[in-house]
């Protein structure tokens, strides 16, 4: 008879990288690395050199963006 497994969530990430954060926004790499020196769009947070954009910001920035068209 096998073991039982025990089958833990999988964890869902509370950042991405900066390949990732474009990508899920639909933008250019360029065009994200472009805003932080202009200090434009989503929060990101630094670790040294390497940038990562929370999950939660890039969906509040990409709602803060929405056009609501006049009925």
């Amino acid at each position: 008879m096998m073991p039982k497994t025990t089958v833990l969530p999988v964890r869902q990430k509370k950042h991405c990288d900066e390949f990732a954060a474009p990508e899920i926004l639909g933008l250019t790499g360029a065009t994200m690395r472009d805003w932080r020196l202009r200090k434009f769009g989503p929060v990101y947070a630094k670790f040294g050199k390497s940038v990562r954009y929370p999950m939660e910001e890039l969906e509040k920035f990409a709602d803060s963006c929405r056009v609501r068209m006049a009925a």
